[in-house]
């Protein structure tokens, strides 16, 4: 199992999404994704394939190799999860991932590092030796990120590899995306613009194209919160098993604040 992890947030930072790829056979993507590249002349004058982007899709070629990018998806034995957190909502507190005095780094590494937990944890039950790549992070501590999961999901009989002498996650690395090797990485970033464009319009017609062309490759109606909120973990596991999109809300416990735990409204 490879599994790609990314990040991606609306200017303002209100909203923060962190997205997870996991690709039981990714050669296929891989292969596919080089051919529409190839195909449709998305090289560079070396003959080096183009990196595509979500931020690059406002033009009409980079956005027919996304739309490409998105059939390979679709027909792929891949499945996306997306957990999208409202930074600009009252009941977001970054405190309460560590001490007051503490770095806002660390806090925000334990964060994301449980966040990321949320998503990789309830995809990878009987998954051994999995690799997990990030692309390169920029709101949070990248190196503190990746040792903190290598501490929960990579040592064997601890953590989510607990009753195993094999970890969940043999590989936790970080990777440049943008790298031909590393490709299927860059369909993970179109995934998350997609749910982004939604929740944050943009005038581009392209890029809003492209996310109703998602939509309804998926035969989902939107991206957006009313449309996802409604379902139970169990109902969204089962009627959306491709790609579903988790909205996060605390708990409250008296006295002790937001309650992260690993509690989803969804």
């Amino acid at each position: 199992m490879l599994i790609y992890f990314d990040e991606s947030y609306d200017n303002n930072h209100e909203y923060l999404l962190l997205g997870a790829l996991f690709n039981p056979h990714s050669k296929f993507l891989h292969r596919e994704l080089s051919e529409s590249k190839r195909n449709k002349g998305f090289v560079t004058k070396l003959g080096e394939l183009k990196e595509i982007k979500y931020s690059k899709c406002s033009l009409p070629l980079p956005q027919q190799v996304a739309k490409a990018a998105i059939d390979s998806f679709i027909k792929s034995t891949s499945w996306f999860r997306c957990i999208v957190i409202h930074q600009g909502g009252r009941s977001f507190d970054l405190n309460y991932f560590g001490k007051l005095s503490e770095p806002e780094a660390i806090k925000k590494a334990r964060a994301y590092k449980k966040f990321a937990e949320l998503l990789i944890g309830y995809n990878t039950q009987d998954v051994h030796n999995a690799v997990l790549l990030t692309d390169r992070l920029k709101r949070c501590s990248g190196d503190l990120f990746l040792e903190l999961i290598r501490q929960e999901f990579s040592v064997p009989y601890s953590g989510y590899s607990k009753g195993s002498s094999l970890p969940t996650l043999g590989i936790v690395d970080a990777v440049d995306t943008s790298l031909e090797q590393y490709q299927v990485g860059q369909i993970c970033d179109i995934l998350l613009g997609c749910v982004l464009n939604n929740l944050c319009p943009t005038r581009n017609q392209l890029k809003n194209e492209l996310r109703e062309y998602l939509a309804k490759a998926l035969g989902v109606p939107d991206f957006l919160p009313s449309s996802w909120q409604k379902y139970t973990k169990y109902d969204i596991e089962r009627y959306y098993p491709k790609f579903n999109v988790w909205y996060w809300s605390p708990k409250e416990r008296p006295g002790r604040g937001n309650h992260i735990s690993d509690r989803l409204r969804i």
